[in-house]
């Protein structure tokens, strides 16, 4: 018998960044100032780097910082999950509020990027091996 695929349980792709963010509240708690990542992003969530335990439930207000578009992005939303990976947590944010259109311009900017490096990586595999004899 084959391998199962696994059932992906996201409605929407997400594409890999590596945007630099601040965190402002944690559950209307101010944090200025913590510096956070977001490593990929969706319609409806990002997945966060950061160096401070959170749990699962707590809400959290940021802002996302895209110097080459010179957009500064606020973002609300509320952690579903976490999971440390080489000695840092990763986050799950559900984005509860974006400005759709601030979010349709990262998207449709992130996009081609993401693109073009899934072609690179796909190239990459597909390539015959050069063997010396």
């Amino acid at each position: 018998m084959g391998k199962r695929l696994k059932k992906e349980k996201r409605k929407y792709l997400r594409f890999e960044c590596l945007l630099p963010a601040e965190l402002i509240k944690i559950d209307g708690k101010d944090q200025l100032g913590r510096k956070i990542t977001a490593k990929d992003i969706s319609r409806e969530g990002l997945r966060l780097s950061i160096n401070f335990d959170i749990n699962p439930g707590s809400n959290l207000e940021i802002i996302l910082l895209v110097p080459e578009k010179d957009l500064v992005i606020p973002v609300s939303g509320e952690i579903v999950w976490t999971k440390t990976i080489d000695n840092r947590l990763e986050a799950g944010l559900k984005i509860k509020e974006m400005d759709p259109e601030l979010k349709s311009e990262l998207l449709n900017w992130i996009f081609p990027k993401w693109l073009e490096k899934e072609r690179k990586e796909k190239e990459k595999k597909t390539k015959p091996k050069k063997y010396q004899v």
